[in-house]
This record gives structure tokens, sequence and C-alpha cells, in this order.
């Protein structure tokens, strides 16, 4: 019988992945997608990467490998490398970003399940419709779409849609770090540079950089939004935590496991300690991301908007 849920994270290296408790979770996407340089990136230490899948499957979880989200041409030898490397050492399934690489994947290895991450940017049934007859058994649809437009994609191709749930939102990657040019002045080189906590602040406006890649500064949550997501079909939820510390990842995947067990069973219960460890981990505060049709900062719970802006200043979890 298959699961009811799949609750799964990011680890970009393997010291993250040995001090992180990961019980949580029933899998973890592995390696860092927007750097090569990154510190200890297990999409560019192999041997890092096949132990990687080895801890993972020995704690009875799923391994599924990344690939790099805007690859070159001089990227694609390393991004074989290392679908070789996922498969031979009994990886569950391999994330791509990328037509190509998609293409690359499937006729190298047509058994492998394949996953298309969020900077595919997949915003209609049709494309979906092609990643599909390339391969494809799930995709992260763009982070721009509403859950609607999700839902209609879903229905339209069949493949089950994998949602952020909590975590800082991608916004963006770049060719150039821009982190480089503080190297000196900060006096963190790199690959440690892009480790920094990091935020770009205007206002109540705020980003997240990680070097090449630019996150939301405040965290998606959907907590209170879960039955919502299971009644509408989905099941693949992941926490973003990639740039998070091994307390985030637990604490985080705590509350998540729990709450869509409760939501599993029917209970519209929010305990209180969820939302005290959910704060105490949002930095600048908490958003919907764009799932509700709104600019993408914004937070709303189940109640009418009025009361969603009452209870958020209330309670903390929109500041």
């Amino acid at each position: 019988m298959a699961p009811a849920f799949e609750l799964n994270t990011t680890i970009s290296n393997l010291r993250d992945l040995t001090e992180s408790d990961l019980s949580p979770y029933d899998a973890i996407y592995l390696g860092n997608i927007t750097c090569r340089l990154y510190e200890g990136n297990l999409l560019e230490h192999l041997d890092d990467l096949r132990e990687a899948i080895a801890i993972l499957k020995g704690q009875g979880q799923k391994a599924y490998v990344s690939t790099y989200t805007t690859p070159r041409n001089n990227d694609l030898p390393q991004i074989q490398k290392v679908v070789a490397a996922a498969v031979e050492a009994g990886a569950d399934a391999v994330e791509v970003h990328n037509l190509g690489v998609l293409k690359i994947v499937h006729e190298a290895h047509p058994d492998l399940a394949v996953h298309i991450g969020g900077f595919a940017n997949v915003y209609t049934d049709v494309g979906a419709a092609v990643l599909k007859r390339y391969g494809a058994v799930r995709i992260t649809p763009n982070y721009e779409l509403s859950l609607e437009e999700i839902g209609e994609i879903q229905r339209e191709v069949g493949l089950p849609m994998e949602l952020l749930v909590h975590g800082k939102m991608p916004l963006g990657i770049s060719d150039d770090c821009w982190l480089l040019e503080y190297e000196q002045t900060w006096g963190v080189p790199c690959p440690a540079l892009c480790r920094q906590e990091l935020f770009l602040k205007q206002g109540d406006w705020a980003m997240k950089s990680i070097g090449k890649g630019v996150l939301s500064g405040k965290d998606v949550c959907l907590l209170e939004h879960l039955r919502r997501l299971m009644t509408g079909g989905h099941a693949c939820f992941r926490v973003e935590a990639a740039s998070e510390s091994p307390a985030y990842r637990l604490e985080i995947g705590r509350v998540y496991r729990e709450a869509l067990e409760a939501a599993l069973s029917g209970s519209d219960g929010l305990k209180g300690q969820w939302w005290d460890t959910i704060r105490h981990h949002a930095r600048i505060g908490l958003c919907n991301g764009f799932y509700f049709g709104t600019s993408g900062m914004a937070y709303h719970g189940v109640q009418s908007p009025g009361a969603d802006a009452a209870e958020a200043q209330r309670s903390g979890v929109g500041q």
C-alpha cells in the first residue's frame, strides 16, 4: 500500500547529513543545486554522494539526487557522472531542472524515476505533458503558480505535483556570485561565504542570499492549509532547508510530520507548540508564497482576510 503522503527536505553536503536528525522525513534531496563550489557539494564529491545514499537507504528513507538548476554545456559531463553514480548507489530518483538534462537522463537510464525541479519553470499543463513524455514522474510547478493553477496541471497531466509547504522560496539564480566581492571585507572566503545568514532588507521587504541563488526572506508556511492540500489530491511535500541549520530541519520537520498525520486523520487542530517552533525559526516572518494568488509575501490563515490579518498580528506569525 502506497504511503498517504511524503515529506522531504534538502541536504547539500555529507556534513549536513551526518549532523542532522532527519527522522521526520520520508525522503531527502541530495546536493546543492545553485553552485558547484558550495562547500562539500554532494554533486561534486561522488564518494560522499554514494555514502549519503547508503546512509539514507540504511535508515529506510528514499534518496533523491538533485542536479544543477542552470547547467551549461561544460556542466553536462559532471551531471552525467552524478546520475551514473546515483543509479549505481541505488538512488530512488533524480531531480532535474532542464529539458535537455531530462532527455539525457531518460535516454541513458530509462528506468530511473525523474522529478522535475522548481527551476524548470513549469507554468502550464502543456509544458508538463512534454516533460511527462520524456519520463518525468513528478513535477515541482513554478513557485509563482496558485493552488488552483497547480491543481489544473495535476488533473490534466496526471502527475503528482510536489509542493513547498515550508521554508524559503527560491526566487532566482545567477551565473555570478555577488558575495565574492565581500570576501576580503568580511574576512570569510568562498566556499564558507554563502553559508552565512545574509538577508537583503528594504523596509518590510527582505530576501535571503545564498550566493548565486536568491530566496525569500520570509518562510513560506502552509501549516494551516494542509488538509486543503491533501483533499486537493496532493501528497508530496517539501520543507526547503538546504541553507538552514540541523535544528531547523529537525524541529520544522517534526511539526509538519505531526501536522500532516493530524490532517490525514481529519483533525483541524493546530497545536500552540507548533506555532512556537515555527515562529522561533522564522527570522524575517511568514508568508504563503503565491499559492493564494497574492504578491507572495502575504500571510493568509484559514479565516476571513480581515481575521487573518488580526490573528497574524496578534500571534506574530506574519511579522
